[in-house]
Parts: structure tokens; sequence; C-alpha cells
């Protein structure tokens, strides 16, 4: 085989894989397969046509594997990205939830307390604790919407944009729990001073 031959024999086989709509082409393959030719082509004119198909299938098999872990990698890769989106999401909703609720039933409460005239004193502790709940809330749609343009950057290829983004995406959802913890230390206290037992209003004789 001349050396035209050879050559329009490595177009075809890289061709051949391109038929397969395969765009990756493994780079140590190649190498090792050309390296194999040169030591053959040196020593003679032509090359024994059976060596060659047999490097050829060598190529194509070496090809193969390295494609089938590229391809793993890539999966694996996607596959953690996918459960990192899963578990972003659940601390946002849970952030929203413990925080809605929260000030939800402090409202409820005060309500309830505002009508039977017990500790008025204490609205005006718990209306702090509902403050940083409602913040947290706030914090929390935040952070969702930080979750949004992370995944759009990322998408787009902006790596420090969506790298600056989930970073702050990261503290707001972190913001969110520790405003929970703020608002529920408040309602601790609120009802440890004002609506304890032993600080309940006596009733009138």
């Amino acid at each position: 085989m001349q050396a035209t031959e050879i050559i329009d024999a490595i177009k075809k086989a890289v061709l051949d894989v391109k038929a397969q709509q395969q765009e990756v082409i493994s780079v140590d393959a190649m190498a090792n397969y050309l390296d194999a030719l040169k030591k053959d082509v040196n020593g003679a004119e032509e090359v024994n046509q059976k060596k060659f198909e047999a490097d050829i299938a060598v190529f194509r098999a070496e090809h193969e594997r390295n494609l089938a872990h590229y391809e793993a990698q890539q999966l694996y890769a996607l596959e953690m990205f996918r459960s990192v989106i899963a578990y972003g999401q659940a601390a946002l909703k849970s952030a929203m939830l413990i925080n809605g609720g929260a000030a939800a039933a402090l409202l409820a409460f005060i309500g309830n307390i505002w009508v039977k005239g017990i500790a008025p004193e204490a609205v005006s502790s718990l209306t702090s604790a509902i403050a940083y709940f409602a913040f947290g809330v706030l914090v929390a749609a935040l952070g969702t919407a930080g979750s949004y343009f992370t995944q759009y950057c990322y998408s787009e290829s902006f790596q420090r944009t969506a790298v600056v983004f989930h970073t702050l995406t990261v503290v707001v959802v972190l913001g969110a729990f520790v405003l929970f913890g703020f608002g529920a230390y408040e309602s601790y206290q609120a009802f440890v001073g004002h609506l304890a037992p032993n600080n309940a209003p006596q009733p009138t004789q």
C-alpha cells in the first residue's frame, strides 16, 4: 500500500466515525495508531494490508472505549448538576415554607390574644419576630430569582457570572434560614417575657 493510499484509508476511517454521528475522536487512540503506522512505513514502501486493517481495528476499539468513558463522565457530571439543582430548590422551598408558615401562625395568634385582651404588651414583642419571618420569605424569593439567573448563565457559558450568582444564591438561602432563627428567638423571648403563666395578667377582683 502506497503512502497516498494510507492517507486515504485514514481519512476514510475518520469519515466513517463521523458518519456514525460521533463528533469526538480520541486523540490518544489516533496518536497511538499513527505511531505504529510510522514504524511500519519507515521500514518498507508498502504496508501489509492485513496489518493495516488490524491497526485500524485497534484504533476503532480504542476510540470507542475512550468515547464511552467520555460519555460516562459527561453523564455523571450532568446527574450531579441535576442533583445540585434539586437540593437547591428544596432548600429554597423549605426556607420560604418555614418563614411563611411561622409568620402566618404568629399573625393568627396575635389576632387571638388581641381580641381576648390577653397580654397586649406581647404584641410589640411578636411584631419583630413577624418582621424577621416576612424578610425571610422575601429573601427566599430573591434566592429563587438568583437560582434562575445562575442556571441561565451556566447554560449560556457565562462561567464567571454564573459563579457569582451561584455564590450569592447560596448566601441568600442561608440568610433566609438565619432570619428564621432570629424570628424564632424573638418569639421565644416574647412568650417567656409576656405570655408565660407566671407573667400572665391576674384577673381583677
